[in-house]
């Protein structure tokens, strides 16, 4: 992971979508036969990259991880497309187009197709989220209990997550760079994002 001497501090909400129909086993640690493909979507609410304020920012990583093994997806990365929402000024795209190639200090990137600005639609009400733009779409409701709350995934594997809650995503869609996925009633995932480094 190169995070290009780049220092940061930012938190915000992750919503995440992928192929799998129960509990990806990634978020464990175990293996996933087939590897996995993912539409994840990390809304910038408060925070910072090289004295830049990215508040406000939406970034959308639409990935394909190649390996079944989890201990090859630590170690080789993934392949992902990067959006960014198209209301970000020119210089916070000075900072955040090194940034999100670095996988934004956390994610191991094996291979950026590219960077695009565009238009990204993010709705969260109540305890439902959609997200949407040119290249695909996703929605996700949180999974409650039996005691009414969601439903929550404690001790996963992925640093910058906190307060991890499962969802159901009725429907994603993404279509760019050659690839083109369609999946119903998939697993999700909505929680806190808090990442810091170079600091």
């Amino acid at each position: 992971m190169q995070n290009n001497n780049l220092k940061w501090q930012i938190r915000g909400t992750y919503n995440e979508a992928c192929a799998s129909e129960g509990q990806c086993p990634f978020y464990l640690g175990r293996d996933k036969e087939g590897g996995c493909q993912y539409f994840m979507v990390i809304r910038i609410q408060a925070g910072w990259v090289d004295d830049v304020d990215v508040s406000g920012t939406t970034v959308i990583y639409c990935g394909v991880i190649t390996y079944s093994k989890y201990e090859e997806l630590v170690k080789n990365g993934e392949e992902v497309a990067i959006y960014i929402s198209d209301s970000s000024t020119p210089a916070q795209r000075k900072v955040l187009d090194p940034f999100v190639r670095s996988g934004m200090g956390v994610y191991l990137i094996q291979k950026a197709y590219g960077v695009k600005y565009v238009q990204i639609d993010a709705v969260e009400e109540g305890d439902t989220f959609s997200a949407k733009m040119p290249f695909g779409e996703m929605q996700q409701k949180l999974t409650k209990g039996l005691d009414g709350t969601p439903v929550r995934l404690e001790n996963q594997v992925v640093p910058p997550l906190s307060n991890v809650k499962l969802c159901h995503s009725p429907f994603w869609r993404y279509s760019d760079y050659g690839r083109s996925y369609e999946f119903f009633n998939r697993c999700a995932a909505w929680a806190d994002y808090h990442s810091k480094g170079g600091l």
